[in-house]
């Protein structure tokens, strides 16, 4: 159960180290993206995969409440 909470923690920063750790990675450039400039391109990429990651967090502490809520034989 401690692994499943391990990386559903995991899971959870991503978005948070996606949108603030990465602007090195794409800062020294002007590149377009339909248009838009690729830092707000990026930023609004990331809410329906913030949306992914906590439906995956959520998943996974499902499955460990229904392993908790199981009896054991």
């Amino acid at each position: 159960m401690a692994r499943r909470k391990f990386w559903s923690y995991v899971l959870a920063a991503v978005p948070f180290l996606g949108m603030c750790f990465s602007v090195r990675l794409w800062d020294r450039v002007f590149p377009l993206v339909i248009g838009v400039p690729f830092n707000i391109a990026w930023l609004i990429a990331w809410i329906p995969l913030t949306s992914l990651c906590l439906w995956g967090v959520y998943r996974i502490w499902q499955g460990s409440e229904s392993a908790i809520r199981r009896p054991q034989k």
